[in-house]
């Protein structure tokens, strides 16, 4: 009777064990997308042009030209935007050598007479259009410029009917000069006297042809998804900053991807941050002043700069059932104060989603030790390894008793 109780106790250990630990594997998987961001650049230009017979060309600095009192002269300054959009303002700035003829000397000389001076006024210059507005010394362009867009500041120069004979020899320089200020996160005030107020306008920071480059982008919707019976952790697009575009100081631009569940078990979503191997330290120094605040649900689960150290440990994003989605926010914004130093960077940075699911062990009727292993190189299966061992361990007892039983047995014989 104690051997069978002995066996009988064995054998429902063994059931047990493999009731309760083979029914579940583990599986994990892990996807890198690596985010590209830039910072964009404000960048303009003049070009003076000319009418000659009703055709425009190019206006050509280097000829000295004769005018006459009251002529007027085609003069066409166009101011072009090569970057982002932006308000515009120019000065107008004259100068008149007072240099005579031999002949206006010699009058000079004779009467005592000092040469005179003539200037040139508002009245004089002519086509500048109702968007432009003049306060103190600027006329201000009183409409943002648009990428790759231009506008002419006026369209011809009359000289004075005033200039008589006596100015004859004098000469004329005109000179217009541009300045422009980012149109994003700023608005002018125009019934200002200075609509600009005290912003500082640095010098641009861009390429130096002025190339216009048309950029085209379709958004692409975004997303994180544990995939069927494949168990693959696939994101979309590798990029997930490619709807952003540029960046400037002052911005705040966000977008939205969702995360899928889409195999027969739940699964536990990951998220963590990573930087790139060889990046620079201008690089890395605008990860930092780029800010990033991470939203789920309407809860916040990152709040930093874009570097994130903080995030380099994974942290959990949920566990989401069979066919289940949700999605998460994130918003990127740059401070307003940032100088032109900042102006056409670009840097990146990893961004790691990693998943942990389960997955059934079909049932039969004896498993073999190949078949309870897990079945990719590589994931851990608990479940599986508990059971196994227990079940080692209960075979061991069997053949122990039996061998007690049959040594007992041989003794009572003898």
């Amino acid at each position: 009777m104690m051997k069978k109780r002995i066996i009988v106790a064995s054998g429902a250990l063994i059931t047990a064990c493999l009731g309760v630990g083979g029914a579940y594997a583990y599986y994990q998987d892990s996807v890198t997308v690596q985010n590209h961001i830039s910072t964009g650049d404000v960048n303009i230009g003049i070009q003076e042009y000319q009418r000659i017979n009703g055709e425009e060309a190019v206006y050509d600095t280097t000829e000295n030209r004769i005018v006459l009192p009251s002529e007027e002269i085609s003069k066409i300054p166009r101011i072009t935007n090569y970057a982002q959009p932006c308000y515009i303002r120019a000065k107008v700035t004259h100068s008149t050598d007072p240099a005579v003829s031999d002949f206006d000397t010699e009058a000079n000389m004779e009467t005592g007479s000092e040469k005179e001076t003539y200037a040139l006024t508002d009245n004089d210059i002519s086509g500048i259009s109702e968007q432009w507005i003049r306060k103190g010394e600027y006329y201000y362009y009183t409409e943002p410029l648009e990428y790759g867009e231009s506008v002419d500041l006026f369209s011809g120069v009359t000289i004075p009917a005033e200039w008589t004979e006596a100015s004859s020899g004098a000469s004329l320089a005109l000179t217009v000069t541009a300045e422009a200020i980012q149109a994003a996160n700023f608005t002018p005030d125009f019934q200002s006297e200075s609509p600009w107020g005290d912003e500082e306008i640095e010098l641009c920071v861009h390429e130096q042809n002025n190339a216009i480059t048309e950029v085209s982008r379709e958004y692409q919707s975004m997303s994180v998804v544990y995939e069927g019976a494949a168990r693959n952790l696939v994101a979309v697009p590798e990029d997930f900053f490619s709807n952003l575009g540029t960046a400037m100081p002052g911005d705040t631009i966000s977008d939205t991807f969702t995360i899928s569940n889409t195999t027969e078990t739940a699964a536990e979503f990951f998220f963590r941050t990573e930087t790139p191997g060889g990046i620079s330290e201008e690089e890395l120094d605008l990860l930092r002043q780029f800010q990033l605040t991470i939203t789920q649900d309407g809860q916040t689960v990152y709040s930093g700069d874009l570097e994130a150290a903080s995030l380099n440990s994974k942290i959990s994003l949920g566990t989401y059932q069979p066919g289940e989605s949700g999605s998460l926010r994130f918003t990127l914004s740059l401070p307003p104060e940032l100088k032109n130093a900042y102006a056409q960077r670009e840097t990146f940075v990893n961004w790691i989603f990693s998943v942990q699911g389960e997955e059934p062990i079909p049932e039969t009727d004896g498993p073999a030790l190949d078949q309870l292993a897990a079945p990719k190189t590589g994931l851990e299966n608990p479940k599986v390894a508990v059971p196994l061992l227990l079940s080692l361990i209960a075979g061991c007892g069997i053949l122990i008793t039996k061998r007690k039983e049959e040594k007992g047995r041989h003794e009572m014989e003898k």
